[in-house]
């Protein structure tokens, strides 16, 4: 990997509100980021943390660990770029072709079968710009599979849920749930009891986290700088 300068700070930030299976794995992925950008300091900072940092170091890049624009990470970002201009904000995780790829390898791994009924199965939101990632993740989980993608929310604009389970089962199909969450945690729990046939296991699992996954929250880090991400 390239050598960066010191003094350079990647502030790993999710929700204040994570429980402590949430926290676990995410503290997972933050330590695999520290072993793939070494000259980095990684620090795994909640957001209501990050408002009371004041460290101040050269160079400090937020990347929030949510996998769509307009969660409650990216406005809490935005308010502190706000009060703190020299912070540099990331994008989102996604939605990203990466994400697509670990979501269909999870698919293949519950037993998906091309003749069954995928539903990529979201926190949701009433934001537009995280309804759009939602659609934009689904089409691009689509592409990847080679197959129809049906969304359903668990909360939010979209198709709830269970309506969007109980349409695909009235094509006499099974159905399977793409899990689009990152984390165990009450989301994962709400789509492993939707009344799906298959559902896939979180992007974070609970054991080693995917090398894609920390790959692309090191891409977002040198997006933000304006620098070309490095092969990993």
């Amino acid at each position: 990997m390239t050598t960066r300068s010191m003094g350079e700070v990647l502030f790993a930030c999710s929700s204040g509100r994570s429980d402590p299976a949430e926290r676990a794995a995410l503290g997972s992925l933050v330590n695999a980021v520290r072993r793939d950008a070494p000259s980095v300091d990684v620090r795994d900072t909640p957001v209501d943390v990050l408002a009371t940092d004041d460290s101040h170091p050269p160079v400090r890049v937020a990347v929030p660990l949510t996998l769509t624009e307009g969660s409650d990470v990216s406005a809490a970002l935005a308010v502190a770029h706000r009060h703190d201009p020299q912070l540099v904000v990331a994008p989102a995780l996604g939605p990203d072709w990466a994400l697509a790829e670990i979501c269909v390898q999870r698919l293949i791994e519950a037993g998906a079968r091309k003749s069954d009924t995928i539903v990529l199965g979201v926190a949701g939101s009433d934001d537009a710009a995280a309804i759009e990632g939602y659609s934009r993740a689904a089409r691009l989980v689509s592409a990847v599979w080679g197959g129809p993608v049906h969304i359903g929310s668990i909360g939010g604009r979209d198709t709830p849920l269970t309506d969007a389970v109980d349409i695909a089962r009235a094509y006499g199909r099974r159905v399977v749930v793409a899990s689009y969450v990152l984390t165990p945690g009450r989301d994962a729990d709400m789509l492993r009891h939707c009344g799906a046939d298959l559902v896939t296991a979180p992007l974070l699992d609970g054991g080693m986290p995917d090398p894609r996954l920390s790959a692309l929250v090191v891409t977002r880090f040198h997006q933000a700088l304006g620098a070309a991400a490095p092969a990993l």
